[in-house]
This record gives C-alpha cells, structure tokens and sequence, in this order.
C-alpha cells in the first residue's frame, strides 16, 4: 500500500487522499472500542483513542506520525515471511530509518551497544532451523506487536514467553 502521502503538506489533495484511505482502512479492520480507534497523529501517538471524525481531524491539526509506516495499531500484518532469501523489510525500514534510531538512541551509546549488528543478524536468522515463516527479528517483532495492541501486562506477557519456551524444542534458538 503505497504510503507515500505521509510525507506530503497537510493541505495537499496527495495528503487528503491518503487519509480517506486511512480511514477507510482502519474501519475496515481495525479493532473498534465502542466506536474508537487508536489515533496515529503527533499528538496522540496511537496511545489515545478517538472516533473516526475526531481521528480524521487530528490527522490534519497535527499531522500523522511519519514513522507510522507499518499500521500495526490499526491490524497492518506484513504478509510475506522474512527470510534472506528475499526482500527484507526490517532490513529496508532500518536503513530509512537508521538516523532516526541512531539520534533517539545516542549515536556514542548506539555504536557502543552494537544494536545495528545485532538487528541485521536477528534479521537474517531464522527463529529456528528449518523456520520458513519467521526470523528471530520478525517473531519478537510480531510478539510484540500483539502485546501492544491487546494491552497486555509486561508479567502476562512474560508468562506467555516462558509457556511458548516451554513448548517449544529445548534446542531453540528463541531470543527469549
């Protein structure tokens, strides 16, 4: 789905476009709370719940979050596996967005943790031998997401991850 309009002026008919599709998307598969979605504007960071109409105009008083470019919030999965075999995504979104990370981080405290290095290699390593579906990067990825947006508790979700470890083969290469 081309995104390309995130990055457009406010006022432009581009950015217009792009959030009707937005919108369209999120009522589409989105989970609804009584009538609410997750608002991925500046302000609310899709941590603050709002209609359709309000989501719609916080969109344009404050603009969409630009690094919002996967809508896990609002049900986006990425369909095709990640393996290094073909395209990888988290190796793609990392080099557009390296400088971002690198200035959240600390550039000094970002190089010292070798985090780069250990994302593309988490990236390439498959969850497990044989794995075809899944890299240790894009499971714990996918983990996470579906913590975040069930809102479970970081013990909830820690019991869940010593559960799957559990069942899993004892030989495992889980980064849990």
């Amino acid at each position: 789905m081309d995104k390309s309009w995130m990055n457009a002026r406010r006022i432009s008919e581009e950015y217009e476009k792009g959030v009707s599709v937005l919108l369209q998307y999120v009522k589409e598969n989105a989970k609804s709370v009584n009538g609410t979605y997750f608002c991925p504007c500046v302000r609310c960071l899709n941590q603050i719940r709002q209609d359709l109409g309000n989501l719609h105009d916080h969109l344009f008083m404050f603009n969409i979050r630009r690094t919002y470019t996967v809508w896990t919030w609002h049900e986006e999965v990425l369909d095709q596996p990640m393996t290094s075999r073909e395209t990888n995504y988290v190796e793609e979104w990392m080099s557009d967005h390296l400088e971002d990370m690198i200035r959240d981080v600390g550039e000094d405290n970002f190089r010292r943790a070798n985090l780069y290095d250990s994302l593309i290699n988490d990236s390439e390593q498959a969850l497990y031998p044989g794995c075809m579906n899944f890299t240790c990067l894009s499971a714990t990825l996918k983990l996470f997401s579906l913590k975040a947006r069930n809102g479970w508790t970081d013990e909830s979700f820690t019991e869940l991850l010593e559960l799957l470890k559990e069942m899993l083969p004892e030989n495992n290469t889980l980064p849990i």
